[in-house]
């Protein structure tokens, strides 16, 4: 291996060494030559091929060759001259010592000779000058591709030579001998040496493959990306239309090919845009974050205010349609599916409403039920005539004995005070404010007036709490249960109908009936039985009747507050006398 670099290294030198020889040819005659005797000045600075005047060319170029011609020149004039001489010394006249006259048209005839056969050689020459150059440019050409190949050659000889000093390096000098072995006898294939060649040239072809079939896996994977690229262009020029902005301009990315050539200035623009874009929507984003706090504040405040809260809402399926027998029916369940929404009443009472889609109605909504799902009781105050009160008031247990015995002796307050004492007061159920609600004109009217009534029933029985709880410490009274009958006959609809028996001193004991209303709604509470013991006139009692209800009191505790000022004021101004000795009470016919 060694050897042979070095005859390649031996040859390239050799190659090293040749050199173009001169490309320059003479295309004009001198002027002195010229067979009219006129200077060619016009040719002697520039020549027709551009390489400039021809005696500096030759003085330049070919100085042996200019000399030579001189030379060559001053002999044929000198011999020329010579025979012209002698030629002319035999046409000597001695004897008048003169010569011949010259025949001017024979010059003449001459000179024509001369200068045809000198345009004839100046063409020939010519002619020839041209095949040299056309030669000289085949040469020139040849030249520039020895050029090349010798170029090519220097490289190849540098890389074998490098690897060889790499191998040298990396092997060692121990194997130096044994490399030159096999460097000489490196022309002995074997057939094993073939198939190994054989092999890698198949590795190296399923290797070519495998690549190939990469690149088209990557220029696919490209002309998607272009695709993709494409699209999100279109659709960010799109929402930014819709958003009132203008669309951004994408020239900046030239497309040659599968290839893209990136505008740096442009995207840079394009990058500052959407950076001055995207803080002006944070900002936007912040101004508006603060609005959706401080106006979930508000309705927060509000929903506090107006004691409604949502709580959540969430879809139910619609009653199975497999048990109803009936196609319409169950064509009619299929059609309607519903959502149940939580609602908190009051800050302590949920609310479940179960509203579904119909398409019978005109809004494509009706509630279905309403149910409150938290407690619905409200425990009654504790009675005063218990054993505890009674030892620390002996009044009240007076009053309480009052009581008894008008229930024996008066048939209405009998009946009255024979019903369930009321030990709680429970909200009565919603059907009956559904099945109003289906009446109204939409579905949002029914909703508002469920929750409106809903309200109203809480808010009526915890007052109705408080206000019994006031009349008991003041007076001696009994709340009782209205029967179902009455209930049905009187309010059939759920409404939380009471009756209170209450005794004061002065010796009356009144039967209050206490409406639905009551105590939040004037006129809500009416006197149902009036009864004197001790003496009391029918007409006083009456007369008190009919004063205390034009008076549209809110609650039984107003009414008793109403009497008793009633009372006072008829003792005062027309001489009442409260009965001091009770009288045996009459039978009602």
């Amino acid at each position: 291996m060694a050897s042979e670099l070095a005859r390649l290294r031996s040859a390239l030198q050799d190659l090293q060494s040749y050199e173009l020889p001169a490309n320059k040819c003479l295309i004009a005659i001198d002027k002195e030559n010229h067979p009219n005797g006129v200077s060619n000045d016009a040719n002697d600075n520039n020549d027709v091929d551009g390489h400039g005047g021809r005696d500096d060319y030759l003085k330049g170029n070919y100085p042996e060759l200019l000399r030579r011609y001189k030379a060559a020149r001053s002999a044929y004039v000198q011999r020329k001259t010579i025979e012209a001489f002698i030629s002319s010394l035999r046409q000597y006249d001695p004897v008048t010592n003169t010569f011949p006259l010259p025949d001017n048209d024979n010059a003449a005839d001459a000179r024509a000779e001369l200068a045809r056969r000198q345009d004839e050689v100046l063409r020939a020459v010519s002619k020839t000058m041209e095949k040299v150059s056309e030669g000289a440019d085949e040469v020139r050409m040849k030249w520039e591709q020895f050029c090349e190949k010798r170029e090519e050659l220097s490289q190849i000889v540098e890389g074998m030579e490098r690897d060889e000093r790499n191998r040298r390096l990396h092997g060692g000098g121990g194997d130096e001998f044994k490399r030159m072995d096999e460097e000489s006898n490196w022309d002995d294939i074997t057939e094993d040496d073939v198939a190994l060649q054989e092999e890698s040239l198949n590795e190296l072809q399923q290797r070519k493959l495998e690549l190939e079939h990469r690149l088209s896996t990557v220029r696919a994977q490209i002309l998607d990306l272009d695709d993709d690229c494409h699209r999100a262009k279109r659709v960010v020029n799109e929402v930014r239309v819709k958003g009132g902005r203008q669309p951004l301009d994408w020239r900046g990315l030239i497309s040659d090919g599968s290839e893209k050539t990136l505008n740096a200035g442009v995207v840079a623009s394009i990058d500052q845009q959407l950076e001055s874009e995207l803080a002006e929507v944070e900002q936007k984003a912040s101004e508006l974050k603060k609005s959706c706090e401080f106006y979930d504040g508000i309705r927060e405040l509000m929903d506090e205010l107006g004691g409604v809260k949502i709580l959540s809402s969430k879809s139910v399926s619609s009653a199975s349609s497999d048990s109803v027998e009936s196609p319409e029916k169950r064509q009619k369940l299929e059609s309607e599916s519903g959502f149940v929404l939580t609602l908190m009443l009051l800050g302590r009472h949920i609310l479940e409403m179960t509203l579904s889609t119909s398409q019978t109605d005109k809004d494509g909504l009706r509630v279905l039920k309403a149910k409150i799902t938290t407690p619905t009781t409200f425990p009654m105050p504790d009675a005063l005539g218990n054993s505890t009160y009674a030892k620390h008031n002996e009044e009240a247990a007076s009053l309480m004995e009052t009581l008894h015995s008008v229930s024996l002796s008066n048939l209405s307050f009998s009946k009255i005070m024979s019903q369930k004492q009321s030990v709680e007061i429970k909200i009565p159920a919603l059907d009956d404010l559904v099945t109003w609600s289906h009446s109204l004109e939409s579905s949002s009217y029914g909703i508002r007036f469920i929750l409106v009534e809903t309200m109203a029933r809480i808010r009526t029985l915890e007052a109705r709490v408080v206000e019994l709880s006031k009349l008991r410490q003041r007076y001696a009274a009994q709340v009782y249960d209205v029967d179902a009958s009455s209930a049905q006959s009187g309010n059939a609809y759920g409404g939380a109908e009471q009756e209170v028996v209450c005794a004061i001193n002065e010796g009356i004991t009144v039967a209050l009936r206490l409406g639905a209303d009551c105590p939040l709604v004037p006129g809500s509470v009416y006197i149902s039985e009036i009864f004197g013991v001790g003496g009391w006139d029918e007409d006083k009692l009456n007369e008190l009747k009919s004063a205390i209800s034009n008076k549209r009191c809110r609650g039984p505790l107003e009414v008793m507050q109403h009497m008793t000022d009633e009372i006072c004021k008829r003792i005062r101004e027309e001489g009442w006398v409260v009965p001091a000795t009770p009288n045996l009470p009459r039978g009602k016919h």
